[in-house]
């Protein structure tokens, strides 16, 4: 035997290593399932951080105007018609007035049929106020009591 000898071509192509094109394709085909699947869960993480993101901005302003009523009832300087209900621009909800600088504090408050049919502060007597505000889809309205401390003292006073 020569030390040159050729090889038939069915040995060479036995001996021949790589991927086939059977393989190839499965493998594009899986690669490409695992692709969208990832984008799919891209775009569902994406569109729950925008809904977090609009929660939390519709309850910092929700939180504002709380906090600017309960700081009017405890100052003493609230009464149930400083803060009123009126249409909002998009005529589907309400927005929250504050009757004396006229500046909205909350919009986008449910809808029922007539916004300035809702009370949004109540006097409860002794210096108690009751605040009161409708959410779109929630099945109950958020309830806040705020005492004005001014009265309640001088109240508790007058009782000794």
């Amino acid at each position: 035997m020569s030390p040159h000898r050729v090889l038939s071509p069915c040995k060479s192509l036995r001996r021949q290593r790589g991927v086939s094109l059977v393989e190839l394709m499965v493998a594009m085909v899986v690669g490409s399932l695992v692709i969208l699947a990832a984008g799919s869960l891209f775009q569902e993480v994406n569109a729950n951080a925008r809904e977090v993101l609009r929660l939390a901005d519709r309850q910092a302003v929700l939180s504002y105007a709380l906090d600017t009523i309960t700081a009017a009832v405890r100052r003493g300087d609230a009464s149930p018609g400083d803060y009123v209900l009126r249409p909002a621009p998009d005529g589907e909800s309400c927005t929250l007035h504050e009757v004396d600088s006229g500046e909205p504090l909350v919009d986008g408050l449910a809808y029922d049929g007539s916004c300035e049919d809702d009370q949004v502060l109540e006097d409860l007597g002794g210096g108690l106020y009751r605040i009161t505000l409708n959410l779109p889809h929630a099945r109950t309205p958020i309830r806040l009591h705020a005492v004005d401390r001014l009265q309640a003292v001088s109240a508790a006073e007058n009782a000794e």
